[in-house]
């Protein structure tokens, strides 16, 4: 439900209404209302309407993210050390 959910604020905040978008990516104003409510849409309905926005679905490893996550939090994101152990977090 999040996806949809970023997917119409994106539309809305470059000028499009959720029912342009779905008409755009080949949608009933109706079917993508059904779709954000119940939370439930198929991946390539998704594409189509990332696709209007000139966007593209990409899946990301969780644990690299969480791992990024805490490097940033933690000042060392960036580290400038040649340890090689410093190279495996």
């Amino acid at each position: 439900m999040d996806l949809i959910n970023q997917l119409v604020a994106t539309a809305r905040a470059r000028g499009l209404s959720q029912a342009k978008l779905a008409e755009l990516a080949g949608l009933t104003a109706v079917g993508l209302s059904k779709a954000k409510r119940r939370g439930d849409i198929r991946a390539s309905t998704l594409e189509a309407l990332a696709a209007q926005l000139d966007l593209e679905l990409a899946l990301v490893p969780r644990r690299s993210r969480e791992k990024a996550a805490e490097a940033i939090k933690a000042g060392a994101f960036f580290r400038t050390s040649g340890d090689p152990e410093d190279r495996e977090k």
